[in-house]
């Protein structure tokens, strides 16, 4: 892909994030564009030199387009979620690992009883 046609790609991209920014606020558009659009332009940047080329304009663009300040809620609010989420992950792996030792109740004195999945 040319890199002239990457280029349009992620104006493109920002365009949407002001449209959708007028119509459902700062964090609809910055989720839009950076959460979503900006980490999958960067992961192809990792095999793509195309890619690597245009990045940086990708990230001006954004930063043009948000104050310093949206910047910095919207990045603390993103890494509050994640930890969350990695937090909670890591208590249900926690709930699991805890119910599969609890031996499971059997009868007394009888053969166990298959159960059907």
């Amino acid at each position: 892909m040319s890199s002239r046609k990457l280029h349009e790609i992620w104006i493109e991209q920002c365009d949407v994030a002001g449209n959708i920014e007028s119509r459902y606020g700062s964090q609809a558009a910055f989720d839009h564009v950076v959460t979503e659009k900006l980490l999958n332009f960067a992961g192809a940047a990792i095999g793509h030199p195309e890619f690597v080329t245009e990045l940086p304009r990708f990230v001006s663009e954004v930063r043009r387009m948000f104050t310093p300040e949206e910047l910095r809620t919207h990045i603390a609010r993103i890494e509050h979620e994640r930890r969350k989420n990695c937090t909670g992950a890591a208590e249900g792996d926690e709930d699991l690992r805890l119910k599969i030792r609890q031996p499971s109740p059997s009868k007394s004195g009888g053969s166990r009883s298959s159960r059907n999945s």
